[in-house]
């Protein structure tokens, strides 16, 4: 084989030898590989943490339902001529007649809320006579703000 043999398989353009058997990667390939990879491990990183987070609002909103379903059971199985279902109003941080206080409670892991109870006792615009209205509503005192509210009615005298 003579050394110009070698000149017949230089491309056009640039002078650069032609290699037959061409194997593997080369450097920018494989850059642009593990540019691809980063960003799609930084997109799943960036999903878990807002999944994390509304994660953590959900529990919260769920212990605040949990709060007002319980006290809203604990006001309405009073007896009606219970003074509580009988006198209209708004009674803020003072759900204490119940079995537990609920002016201010701290659930471990859960956050501290507040639970305000309103009553309107019937004739009063929707709510027939001899029926009260009942709203409970909780609110979380230390994080969001985010509050809950149930209403139930109940029969009185």
């Amino acid at each position: 084989m003579s050394f110009f043999l070698f000149e017949d398989r230089r491309t056009e353009s640039r002078g650069i030898p032609l290699l037959e058997n061409q194997k593997g990667f080369t450097l920018v390939e494989l850059l642009v590989a593990i540019l691809l990879m980063t960003v799609g491990i930084f997109a799943v990183i960036a999903m878990q943490t807002t999944s994390m987070q509304a994660n953590s609002i959900a529990m919260r909103l769920s212990v605040a339902t949990s709060l007002a379903q319980e006290a809203l059971e604990d006001i309405l199985s009073l007896p009606p001529d219970d003074v509580t279902l009988n006198s209209a109003g708004t009674f803020r941080n003072s759900v204490t007649r119940l079995p537990y206080p609920l002016h201010k409670s701290t659930i471990e892991g859960g956050g501290t809320y507040t639970a305000t109870y309103t009553t309107k006792v019937g004739p009063d615009g929707v709510v027939p006579q001899g029926i009260t209205k009942v709203i409970v509503e909780v609110v979380e005192v230390a994080r969001s703000g985010r509050s809950v509210a149930v209403t139930g009615f109940k029969r009185t005298n």
